[in-house]
């Protein structure tokens, strides 16, 4: 006597299950292809916020620079200086700041400790352009 014969049970068991691993399978391979597709888009999603801080970054750093150029302007060491020697913009060309650009204004202000000294507020917005993505930053700072 056979095997199949002793035990039909088990040969109907047999043929009723013979297209289960096909499912299983074709489910763990949309399941895998789903969880591939979700990570892939958080790493899209991570780097493009990657290059929003950096060029946020460089546009801070163009506003700052700008500031210091404008405080230059400003303050020279032979004479004195006015807004209306402080140049309203400055583009950049050096190899960390390629691409950005700084926007100055300067404005003469009421010092509240002695009016006999002049107080001037400057304010820099520092403009990046990298591509799709624009940035910029703005930094004022009152000197006297």
């Amino acid at each position: 006597m056979y095997p199949d014969q002793m035990y039909p049970d088990v040969v109907w068991q047999r043929q009723r299950q013979r297209g289960s691993a096909l499912v299983m399978a074709l489910f763990v391979i949309v399941l895998m292809s789903a969880l591939i597709l979700f990570l892939g888009r958080q790493l899209i999603s991570s780097s493009i916020a990657v290059s929003y801080e950096v060029q946020g970054n460089r546009a801070f750093n163009a506003a700052q620079s700008g500031l210091q150029a404008g405080l230059v302007q400003l303050f020279p060491l032979t004479g004195t200086g006015s807004c209306a020697a402080v140049s309203t913009n400055i583009s950049f060309t050096t190899a960390g700041l390629n691409g950005c650009s700084a926007t100055l204004s300067c404005q003469q202000v009421q010092n509240p400790d002695n009016s006999s000294r002049p107080l001037y507020a400057l304010q820099s917005e520092g403009r990046c352009l990298a591509g799709e993505i624009s940035t910029s930053r703005v930094v004022r700072m009152e000197a006297y």
